[in-house]
């Protein structure tokens, strides 16, 4: 019976239990989507929701790199930099069947958090006096804002793209855990 490697490529060993996404995960993901909403919405006329959005949009991108640390494949920085390390065989078309993140969702997974990173902490500079009225630090922040903005869009039309191509539902699987994705993986494999 084909299984989940802990680095999440589908081969033939024992199949490991559980969800695909762990809920920590999965709880970080939508509280930065939540939190990403909350600072965009105050960041005309609310500075004092903005600031302390900005600040628990920087505390969830810590838990997620702690996260990383973890025994759980598919939030450990081991398994992620492996699928990172598949790209270059995942654009040329050799990809294979994954649980979780594949290659490119591990990039735009990284690059989310980087510029997640990067706008509070710009966001965060433009609250102390050194940076207060610095045209350059308002528009370093304002750039990685917008940078930010792009990449979600890209990222939120990749995954509906994928979930429709591949006819899994992603959103779904970052909500409930993914069970039915590694079913659906288990059945894909078993066929081929």
């Amino acid at each position: 019976m084909p299984g989940i490697r802990d680095d999440g490529v589908m081969q033939n060993l024992p199949v490991r239990s559980g969800p695909v996404w762990p809920l920590p995960q999965r709880l970080i993901h939508w509280g930065l989507v939540l939190g990403f909403g909350l600072a965009w919405w105050s960041s005309e006329g609310n500075d004092t929701l903005h600031e302390w959005s900005g600040y628990a949009l920087a505390a969830l991108v810590a838990a997620r790199v702690a996260l990383g640390f973890g025994k759980h494949p598919a939030a450990r920085w081991d398994v992620f930099f492996a699928k990172l390390a598949r790209l270059p065989a995942a654009l040329a078309g050799r990809g294979g069947a994954y649980a979780g993140l594949s290659p490119t969702g591990a990039v735009s997974a990284l690059v989310l958090l980087v510029l997640m990173l990067a706008t509070a902490v710009t966001g965060w500079m433009l609250t102390l006096d050194a940076f207060v009225g610095d045209e350059g630090a308002e528009l370093r922040h304002t750039w990685s804002f917008n940078l930010l903005q792009g990449w979600i869009a890209l990222h939120v039309l990749a995954v509906l793209f994928v979930s429709l191509r591949q006819r899994r539902n992603r959103i779904a699987a970052m909500i409930l855990g993914g069970r039915r994705e590694a079913d659906h993986l288990r059945q894909a494999a078993a066929r081929d």
